[in-house]
C-alpha cells in the first residue's frame, strides 16, 4: 500500500507537460557550460566509466537507460570493430568511429576521455530519462556528433514535441537542449536516422556529456509523500 501511495503522490506531482522544447544548436563548449550552468543542480554522464563493448538493450545508467530503436548495422562500424560485434545492439566507443567522436575531451581538456555512446549503425537510440525514485527533472542538454549526414535527418522525439536536423553534414557536433516546461519524473526520448519518410540504418551516430537537470522536490510535495506514507502505515496496524 505504501508504495502504491507514494506512486501517486509523484504522479499527482509530476502530471504530464504540455509541451516541450526541443532545441538544436552547435556544440562549443561555452554553449555547453552555459546550458548546464542554467539548470542548477544536474546529474551527469559522460560514459568514460565504461569499457568498449555492445550494449543490450536496457543498458542502465545514473541518468536512465539505453536501448537501440531496432534494426541491425552492417557498415564498416560494425565489420571493422575491434570487439565482437553483430550490428544488433548499441555500442560504447572510446575513439573515432567514421567522424563519431566524444566531446567530453572538448570540455575537459582531457585527452585521455575518448568515450561516447555510439547508435553501431542500428535504426537510432532510445533513451528513456529516470533519475530514481522520487527524483524529478525538468530539463535536460546532450551532444550528438555526426548527424544527418548524406541528405538524410534525424529526428529527435519527447512526449510532448519533436524536432528535426537536416543535412548536417558528416562529423558535425551539436548541442541538444529539451526543456520539459515543469518537473517530469520520466519521459522517453528517441534519435533516429531517416531517408524521407523511411527510417536508415547503417547512418550511425553518437551521444555524449548529458546533464540532465534534477527538480528538488518541493516542501508540499514532501509534506503530502510523507502523510499518505503514514496514511499506509496505520492501514497496516489496523489490518
Amino acid at each position: 500500500m505504501k508504495t502504491g501511495l507514494l506512486s501517486f503522490a509523484t504522479a499527482i506531482i509530476a502530471a504530464p507537460a504540455l509541451a516541450s522544447t526541443v532545441s538544436v544548436s552547435s556544440f562549443s563548449k561555452s554553449a555547453y557550460d552555459s546550458s548546464v550552468a542554467s539548470m542548477g543542480r544536474t546529474v551527469t554522464q559522460d560514459f568514460e566509466s565504461f569499457g568498449e563493448h555492445n550494449i543490450v538493450d536496457g543498458f542502465a545508467t545514473n541518468v536512465g537507460k539505453f536501448s537501440t530503436v531496432g534494426g541491425e548495422g552492417t557498415g564498416a562500424t560494425v565489420t571493422d570493430a575491434d570487439f565482437d560485434n553483430d550490428g544488433s545492439m548499441l555500442a560504447l566507443r572510446d575513439s573515432n568511429v567514421f567522424g563519431r567522436v566524444s566531446t567530453t575531451r572538448e570540455l575537459t581538456g582531457n585527452l585521455y576521455y575518448g568515450n561516447f555512446l555510439d547508435s553501431n549503425d542500428t535504426l537510432g537510440i532510445v533513451w528513456n530519462v529516470v533519475l530514481g525514485a522520487e527524483r524529478m527533472f525538468d530539463r535536460l542538454a546532450f551532444t550528438v556528433t555526426d548527424a544527418a549526414e548524406f541528405g538524410n535527418s534525424m529526428e529527435i522525439t519527447t512526449p510532448f514535441g519533436s524536432t528535426v536536423i537536416s543535412s548536417a553534414g558528416g562529423g558535425l557536433q551539436r548541442l541538444v537542449e529539451i526543456d520539459f516546461g515543469q518537473a517530469v519524473s520520466s519521459a522517453t526520448i528517441t534519435l533516429s536516422h531517416f531517408k524521407g519518410n523511411n527510417q536508415r540504418t547503417n547512418d550511425g551516430f553518437s551521444i555524449d556529456d548529458i546533464a540532465v537537470g534534477e527538480v528538488p522536490l518541493p516542501a508540499s510535495a514532501l509534506l503530502l509523500i510523507a502523510g499518505l506514507a503514514g496514511l499506509a502505515a496505520m492501514r497496516r496496524r489496523k489490518a
